[in-house]
């Protein structure tokens, strides 16, 4: 178990691991995808995948620079993908938290992207004390009736409802969790369908 590093810490641990065989259980874990400080846009509809991108992610200039990454990302799978930004109906942001509501707003308030709250100790190039999400998206985005800006515990558990493990003969649990565990715990949680 490692909860910070790099693709390449991540790849050595993987072939270490991979080494160690013969084994009786077959588990790797691998760096949390928030410690990989890495923003991953996907662009996909009810046909499948169309583009994905992954960038280290912003931290110097503005407390918006994450978000305008993102649109630039986006932007740029749609025109990898043949799309136009017009054409999106919805966008889905999910991260490692905290957040902070402001005017009713989700910014992202994580030590690991915002320096103003991890001190200088952490060497942040940054003294942000919240990096702003939703709001510009809602700003680039005006068409797009759904944006929403999640912790990655519920983002996981929507997934696994709508994709994967936490589905029943092809449909979505009622009742389940999703546990993420990292250096905190945060969980998903559906009720009577409910999240």
């Amino acid at each position: 178990w490692k909860m910070h590093g790099s693709h390449a810490a991540n790849a050595e641990l993987l072939q270490g691991v991979l080494a160690a065989r013969p084994f009786v259980c077959e588990v790797a874990v691998c760096v949390p995808f928030p410690y990989l400080s890495e923003v991953a846009v996907t662009l996909a509809n009810s046909t499948g995948l169309h583009a994905k991108r992954v960038e280290p992610t912003a931290k110097e200039g503005q407390n918006d620079a994450l978000a305008l990454q993102i649109i630039r990302m986006i932007g740029e799978s749609c025109a990898q993908a043949g799309f136009n930004e017009q054409d999106i109906d919805a966008v889905g942001v999910s991260s490692c938290g905290p957040f902070v509501l402001n005017k009713g707003m989700v910014e992202l308030a994580a030590p690991n992207i915002c320096g103003g709250m991890a001190g200088k100790a952490r060497g942040l190039p940054n003294d942000w004390q919240t990096a702003l999400l939703e709001t510009p998206l809602r700003a680039h985005f005006p068409h797009v009736r759904h944006i929403r800006v999640e912790n990655d515990g519920i983002g996981a558990l929507e997934a696994e409802r709508r994709w994967g493990a936490l589905q029943s003969n092809g449909h979505p649990l009622s009742h389940c969790a999703y546990v993420t565990w990292s250096t905190g715990i945060g969980m998903g949680l559906c009720v009577d369908g409910h999240i």
